[in-house]
Parts: C-alpha cells; structure tokens; sequence
C-alpha cells in the first residue's frame, strides 16, 4: 500500500488555528478529493471558511490541498476515532492565523507542491525545450537524457508508435516512460515513476508530452507541467494489474506470450529457454480501461496551466530553488556543480551560497570541493554564466595564443586612456582575455606592454 502526506486544519478561536501533517494510504487521501469541495482560491479565502470546532463535529477535518494558483478545502467525516488513532501520525502546530498560513505555505515546499498555475508549451521543439530544462535541474547524470532523446525521435518518426509520454527531470538524471507502461503495476517505470514522491532533496520536475511528429528533422509536439504528487494520487486508484507478458528474444528473434505469474515466478527460466531477453512489454486484462484512466488524467495535466516560454520558465525555476534554500538576493544565477567547477578552473567568479542569504567567492578548486561537500548551492553573475558557455562547448579557440597577447596589450594600453565611457567594455575584454590566458601568458603580455611604455618615456 504506499501513503503521502496530506494537511488538515482546526480553528480553534478567532485566532487560534493548529496544522496537522499526517500520512495516510494514498486511496484514502484520492477518496478525500472526491468529497465535499467547500472552496477554492487564495490562502485567506479557504482560511476564511474554515469552520470553528464549536460548529462541527470534532470527528469533521478540513483538509487543503494545493490547487491551480491556490488551494482547495474539503470537509471529510473520518469517524469518531480517528483522531485518536492518529494521534501518534505525523506532526502539529498550533499558533495564529497568520503563523499557520506561513507554516502551511513551507510544508507544502516540502510536499513538492506549489501555489502557482503550472507551465505549458505547445507545438514546440520538445529536445530543445527538454534540453534546457535539464541544464537548469539536473545536476548530475546529464548523459542520461541521451537515451530520452533516442526515445522520444524514434517515437515521433514511427506513426505507429506511441504518442504520449511521461518525463522527469530530477537532480540526479532524468527519466522517460510510454504513458501506459506507467498505470502498470509491478512494472519497473511505475516504481520508478512512484519511487520520488515527496523527495524535496531531488527537486523533481514531470511533465507529460504529447508527440506531432518530425518537422525539418524536429521532433515537435506538447509539453505540459504536471503536479506529481496529485498524480501519485491518482495512480493509487487508477493503476492495473499486468495480466499477461510480451517478451522479444534477440537470438534466435523470437516473439513469446506468458501470463505474468508465469513471468514473475520463472523469468530465469524462461531466460535460459529461449535465450537473450531483448525487450519486455507488460499487457492488462482491460487495456480499454487503461486507455480511459490515461485521457480522464490529461485534464489533471492541463488544469489551470498556462502558456510560458521556456527562457522564462527555466528562469523562474532558478529562482524557485534559490528562494526555497534560503537565498533571495536575486542577484546570481544559479549554476549547478559541474557548470561550477568548471567555472573555477577557468578563473570565473563563482560564489557559494548559504540558507542565511549570503554568499563567498569560491577561491579555488579546494574552496569548491569544500562547500560542494557541505551541499551549498553555487551562483554566478548573468555575464559571467553567458562566458562559461564558451568554455562549456569545448571548441578550437577563436583566437590563437599570440592573438590573444595582442589583444590583452590592446585592451590594457587602451584603458589607460580613462575614458569613462570604454571602461565596462575594457574590463569585460580584459577579464574574458584573462580567462582564456595562461598566467604566463598574462605575465609576458604585461612586460611586453611595460616595455613599450618605458620606449615611449625616451
């Protein structure tokens, strides 16, 4: 049975509210959503129509969950004694209106939730859209989205093939499932797929993509924002038992249908039969009732999403996991490790950021091994993030060594001048010169331009 976290709150007086944070089985928490829906909208609207203990049955709880840019309160009669069999469930806190909205808004955080409308792309590039948000949330395994793309092109080419996906972008690598292979149960993508829910660590990001097709060699199509955790739930009462197991050997290519008790009890031997397993597709008993539990989601998927581009979607995910670790300057962008390490190593400033709001320049590559150790998230100014991207590509330089020299000697010789309005533009040409530079090279370019500063004197 697997379980997620939900909220309830009690008024106790005017002011007087408490939080209650418990787990329950995630059936139960999707029978809750059926319930009465009381209201909907901002934090201060459900807060108002929450009803006081003196005016409904202590066995009542009113439980808020997360929806489009606001919440949703549900009154649910849970029985008379089932506070005092969860009295042990979870955690509560008891303070103000106004102390219990804030509390409500962070365990939310916590949950993987958000208070606003999720973002949709249409006809879009989907490897390109993807591509950026893996830059922007996945810190490591990157190389994972290679399979997705193999994936997703062969997908759009095939008109036979499936058309819908689900795809998760997390911190450590992504994922990429059939949509079906996900509403089966046993099956290594619906574990997968469930196994990180109400993982704040991973900041996990799904989405549901609907392929178009191929345009001038693009796999083009829908992209959507899901809410994972209202998708969890809805798995828990909307997922099937497999029933039977297509199985593809490679040699001799050979094609076998087993139940799957049969497939689950004896898979290493039917392996050793009949050879190489070389792919694996899991069937229901009721594949038309799969297909209807599939579409019914589409419109949790499309509920109250709205329309973004992908440069301000990726920025305002920045911001959301700057904000949630406790830095809100607003003035770095965030980058994750690997971009920073190499942002070190070639004499850019990055800094290390702390939950209190400040920040420290990393000095070297000890200092970044150091901080990344202690799990600190890393930023770096606008144009110093667009001047890794040079580095980050790995190329021929554009310039040669003595070009650089000459335009290291240029750019100091020309600052000397003090024209207010050439200094920015001089300090960046000699910064990036820096970086691409030698420390030898910087040294010989400096007595190569003292040299001509002393002819000048005679």
């Amino acid at each position: 049975m697997e379980y997620s976290q939900i909220n309830t709150i009690t008024k106790y007086g005017p002011d007087d509210y408490s939080l209650w944070t418990l787990t329950l089985p995630r059936d139960q928490i999707e029978e809750i959503r059926q319930g009465t829906l009381v209201v909907e909208g901002d934090m201060r609207r459900v807060f108002e129509e929450i009803r006081s203990v003196d005016y409904q049955p202590e066995s009542v709880c009113n439980f808020v969950f997360p929806q489009s840019e606001g919440l949703r309160l549900f009154r649910f009669d849970m029985g008379e004694d089932f506070a005092y069999r969860n009295r042990h469930n979870g955690c509560s806190v008891r303070g103000s209106r106004e102390e219990i909205m804030a509390e409500l808004r962070e365990v939310l955080k916590g949950q993987g939730y958000h208070l606003y409308g999720n973002a949709h792309f249409q006809n879009v590039d989907v490897l390109e859209t993807l591509q950026k948000i893996v830059e922007h949330n996945t810190d490591y395994y990157q190389t994972d989205f290679k399979y997705d793309i193999e994936k997703l092109t062969q997908a759009a080419a095939d008109r036979n093939a499936e058309r819908h996906f689900f795809w998760m972008s997390r911190g450590g690598g992504t994922w990429c499932f059939a949509e079906p292979e996900v509403y089966i149960r046993n099956t290594s993508q619906h574990n997968t797929w469930n196994y990180y829910g109400g993982s704040k660590s991973e900041h996990v990001k799904t989405f549901w993509i609907e392929l178009k097709g191929m345009r001038d060699e693009k796999v083009m199509g829908d992209i959507v924002e899901m809410d994972y955790q209202k998708h969890l739930d809805y798995l828990c009462t909307h997922s099937f038992e497999p029933s039977v197991v297509e199985i593809v050997f490679k040699n001799p290519n050979d094609v076998r249908t087993f139940s799957y008790q049969e497939y689950d009890q004896n898979f290493q031997s039917i392996a050793q039969r009949y050879g190489t397993v070389e792919r694996v597709s899991f069937r229901v008993a009721d594949p038309y009732a799969l297909s209807r539990a599939a579409i019914e989601a589409h419109g949790l998927f499309w509920d109250a999403t709205e329309p973004m581009e992908i440069d301000d979607y990726v920025k305002r995910l920045d911001r959301d996991r700057l904000h949630d670790y406790g830095y809100t300057a607003d003035d770095l962008v965030l980058t994750g490790p690997l971009d920073a390490e190499k942002a070190v190593k070639n004499g850019l400033a990055c800094y290390a950021l702390s939950p209190d709001g400040s920040k420290e320049l990393i000095a070297d590559r000890e200092n970044y091994q150091e901080r990344h150790y202690r799990g600190a998230l890393f930023g770096m100014a606008a144009e110093e993030r667009d001047t890794l991207q040079y580095f980050k590509q790995d190329c021929i330089p554009l310039f040669s060594h003595e070009e650089m020299q000459e335009i290291y000697s240029l750019a100091v010789q020309a600052g000397m001048e003090n024209n207010p309005e050439k200094v920015p533009l001089l300090d960046r040409i000699i910064h990036k010169a820096e970086c691409a530079m030698s420390k030898s090279e910087i040294e010989s370019a400096l007595e190569q331009e003292h040299e001509f500063e002393m002819e000048d004197r005679e």
